[in-house]
């Protein structure tokens, strides 16, 4: 029978077609291996005899294969700016090798298998599987650092996601995971990675631990961290953010910035053992020119200060500002800036062409007014000028330039004169005092809000601007009692005193009080409070508010009422009163 050479052909391609498209892989990977260098194809071919041999049956030849295996990666990462070479190599197989770690028996060669495993899967893990941690887990406890920097970077990231996953199962422990930690935080600090160090920290809620490992040469960038990183947190964790700078500020003994930190905390227990632990007498009064400046109300006590007790006193004087006029006079004549200067000096209207004239001669109550604020910003400090502090001429009336205003300009023209002599409580009464014997309630107004200017920020034994303004508060003339109660604002400002809420108190109480007063006297407690978080004058507040009228709610006086509110929890997030105070806001906004 003559063969089918057709159905024989057919046989022949049937048979081919199979070699042929297996072929097909071969090459393509010959073509890959073409492409590599020498050195990447002997590599290559190493490492996958190194995974070869790491699955055999002598235990002798897997050592040897994981010891091999570890080395050229740990060489090949401790410095990696792209995927080293051997993860490359190495993906092919990081399937094979984690099916053998299954099979493997307990003991040092699987947890080798298990440090290969967990850097490999740096690479090679599917996002959100944590292997790379999981692997680190049941590997050795070598030094993590030895794999490198992005290993440790991203093993610190997966240590953040597991830990908030515990926290929401609630049935596993932490102690494993913060031993890692305990070899991470030192690690990052060492390679000048503070920063995520503390990220760290914070995630796992241990920020604590951060102190003992921070040095001379890297605490300023940490704590720089820190004090910025607390400004983007909740009210509660910043607190805990400060207290970490703090701490390692004083561990360096870094007392002017740990006071800085205190201050922010607003922790008077801080601020005095910082400056209990302050030996230095000249940084001790450093330290005290930092609380002055901050308008701290603080009594230094002898266990404070030991060893500076004769000192007490000066630096008293400082924390109180007794010396602050002194200081900035000194300084003043130093730079030969002494001379009082006029509102003429600072307008230069001679050098505008075309206007010496237009205004020049008119003695207008608004042109003397702006003259007046004008003088007293300049001469601010200085305790003289021309308009106001000069004796008036034989035969003309004193404080002639006063009464060249009218209204309440003479009330700005006598409270100018607190400024201008501000601080100087010695000299500057007695300008101010002669004012206020006036018959003209401008006057006696304005010279009551100077009280309260000169002695801003000023602590003295004798109290001279509570002893001054105390009678006037309950004086008849409503113009009288305002001007009593801002300078009372004006000179206890964020002084928490109790003597002032004492007696401004029950004018928020008295429904007879006119709205203005009463709105004077929220503010002005808004303003000695500040930041404090007073319940008492927030209640007295709101119930002065509820008794109003809405006609009276509608004057823009009554805005006072609710700044005063605000002033009390300036830069407090998280308050008792928080909803009343918003339920307040929205019905004025309404």
């Amino acid at each position: 029978m003559a063969p089918d050479h057709h159905q024989n052909g057919n046989s022949e391609k049937s048979q081919q077609a199979p070699p042929n498209k297996d072929a097909k892989k071969p090459r393509k990977e010959e073509k890959k291996d073409e492409d590599l260098s020498e050195e990447d194809l002997a590599l290559k071919q190493q490492l996958e005899l190194y995974v070869e041999r790491a699955q055999d049956s002598d235990p002798g030849v897997q050592k040897l294969a994981l010891e091999s295996m570890r080395q050229e990666i740990r060489t090949a990462t401790s410095s990696m700016t792209s995927v080293p070479k051997p993860l490359k190599f190495l993906r092919p197989h990081y399937g094979t090798l984690k099916k053998f770690f299954e099979t493997m028996d307990e003991g040092s060669l699987k947890k080798y298998m298990a440090d290969i495993i967990s850097v490999l899967a740096l690479t090679m893990s599917e996002e959100g599987d944590r292997e790379s941690l999981k692997y680190r887990l049941l590997g050795s406890a070598e030094d993590i650092g030895s794999w490198g920097h992005e290993y440790v970077r991203n093993l610190a990231g997966e240590i953040g996601v597991e830990y908030q996953s515990r926290q929401v199962m609630e049935d596993k422990p932490f102690d494993d995971l913060m031993d890692l930690v305990k070899q991470i935080v030192p690690f990052h600090v060492k390679h000048n990675a503070e920063p995520e160090a503390v990220d760290l920290l914070m995630e796992v809620e241990s920020l604590e631990l951060l102190v003992d490992h921070i040095e001379k040469a890297n605490y300023k960038r940490t704590c720089a961290y820190l004090t910025s990183f607390a400004s983007y947190v909740s009210e509660f964790d910043d607190m805990q953010i400060l207290e970490i700078a703090y701490k390692i500020y004083m561990k360096f003994e870094k007392f002017p910035d740990a006071l800085r930190v205190a201050l922010r905390m607003d922790k008077l227990s801080f601020v005095e053992q910082t400056l209990g632990a302050c030996k230095d007498a000249l940084e001790l009064q450093q330290l005290c020119f930092i609380l002055a400046r901050q308008g701290i109300t603080y009594e230094l006590e002898d266990h404070v200060i030991v060893g500076n007790e004769d000192k007490k006193e000066l630096l008293q004087d400082i924390i109180n500002n007794s010396k602050l006029s002194e200081g900035y006079l000194t300084l003043a004549r130093d730079l030969d800036v002494m001379e009082a200067k006029t509102p003429e000096d600072i307008y230069k209207a001679h050098l505008i062409d075309g206007r010496t004239s237009a205004g020049g001669n008119v003695d207008s109550a608004r042109l003397n007014l702006a003259a007046t604020f004008v003088n007293a910003f300049v001469n601010a400090g200085f305790g003289q000028d021309k308009l106001m502090t000069p004796p008036p001429p034989e035969g003309s009336n004193a404080g002639s330039w006063l009464y060249k205003n009218k209204d309440h300009g003479k009330a700005s023209a006598a409270a100018s004169l607190g400024l201008i002599t501000l601080w100087n409580v010695d000299d500057g009464l007695p300008h101010i005092d002669k004012y206020l014997y006036s018959n003209d309630v401008n006057v006696v107004a304005g010279a009551l809000m100077g009280v309260g200017i000169l002695n801003c920020g000023i602590r003295n034994e004798c109290d001279p601007a509570y002893a001054v303004l105390y009678d006037y508060v309950g004086k008849e003339d409503s113009a009288i009692r305002i001007g009593a109660v801002t300078g009372l604002a004006l000179a206890y400002a964020g002084a928490n005193k109790e003597e002032v809420y004492s007696l401004l108190s029950p004018l928020l109480a008295d429904s007879k009080n006119g709205l203005d007063l009463v709105a004077f006297a929220a503010l002005s407690l808004g303003i000695v409070y500040v930041g404090s978080c007073h319940d008492g004058i927030a209640q007295a507040i709101f119930l002065a508010l509820m008794e109003r009228s809405e006609t009276e709610l509608g004057e823009p006086l009554a805005r006072f009422l609710c700044l005063g509110l605000g002033l009390l929890y300036l830069g407090k997030q998280v308050c008792a009163i928080e909803l009343q105070i918003i339920l307040v806001m929205l019905q004025f906004i309404s």
